[in-house]
């Protein structure tokens, strides 16, 4: 059976007799060929400013300018739902083998994009210079296409996944930079903002607002949430380092923003795209 990724509806399935390396990487996806998905804003194939109706799929005709409750929010509710939308064409392709170990063939291909492999997945960072969620999302989806592999922005499963991320990829980055997640409050599934979050409330509740998160593939994961949160009215979540605690977690933040401060008077962090691909 070929597997699917996290976009289905809308799309045409890739071949499945296609292996993970039936496409040569041009010295990693990481480079300019998915360095600007979507441009500046309001330019490229997909831009910040088209972010609502192209990078995010369903995200609504709205453009990253209404992002933090409509872009966002939808990025919230598609950015990475459908994320890719009609830019990312047909996705759900095989990724056949092992992408990212470090013992099959198909492993070599992950090293060939400038990845790291873990658990069977390859993680390839695709960061441009300013980065929105959207952005993010649908760098995600032209990496996907164009290696014909199942795949999505970062989601994070378990800590063990987690410390590998940040080991390899976000340690020289430390108050510097996050990583935005896979993982959203929906609009469609959750209108109502407040779903979303609270602030100073009881531990209880705040479980309850953790679990209207959803990461690509359905599941809700909520272990990695840190310092109270999601505590404000934002749909998009980032892997950040709270320079006060000193330690990374899992932050709720505007979709359509390229850089943002954890606490009054800190460092402006940026973001950094981490795609997650499967094997098929």
């Amino acid at each position: 059976m070929c597997a699917f990724g996290w976009i289905l509806a809308g799309f045409g399935a890739l071949s499945c007799s296609e292996p993970f390396t039936s496409k040569p990487a041009s010295g990693g996806a990481a480079g300019n060929d998915l360095g600007s998905p979507g441009g500046s804003a309001g330019s490229g194939a997909a831009g910040a400013g088209d972010a609502g109706a192209s990078a995010m799929g369903d995200a609504g005709a709205s453009a990253a300018g209404d992002a933090g409750a409509s872009a966002a929010g939808d990025a919230g509710a598609s950015a990475m739902g459908g994320a890719g939308g009609s830019a990312a064409g047909g996705a759900g392709g095989s990724a056949a083998g092992n992408a990212g170990a470090g013992n099959s063939p198909a492993g070599l291909a992950c090293t060939a994009l400038n990845g790291k492999g873990f658990g069977g997945h390859c993680y390839i960072d695709v960061t441009v210079e300013s980065v929105t969620a959207p952005q993010a999302v649908l760098a995600c989806a032209k990496l996907r296409v164009q290696h014909y592999a199942t795949g999505h922005l970062l989601v994070l499963d378990s800590a063990e996944e987690q410390s590998f991320v940040l080991k390899q990829f976000l340690v020289p980055f430390t108050d510097i930079s996050d990583a935005w997640l896979g993982l959203t409050c929906d609009e469609r599934t959750h209108p109502t903002i407040g779903d979303c979050f609270c602030a100073d409330c009881s531990e209880a509740l705040l479980a309850e607002k953790q679990t209207a998160w959803t990461a690509l593939g359905g599941t809700s994961p909520t272990f990695g949430w840190i310092n109270g949160n999601p505590n404000n009215a934002y749909r998009c979540a980032a892997l950040g380092y709270n320079a006060d605690l000193t330690i990374w977690g899992w932050v709720d933040r505007p979709c359509d923003r390229t850089s943002y401060a954890p606490t009054a008077g800190s460092k402006m962090h940026g973001y950094r795209s981490l795609c997650e691909l499967e094997p098929g």
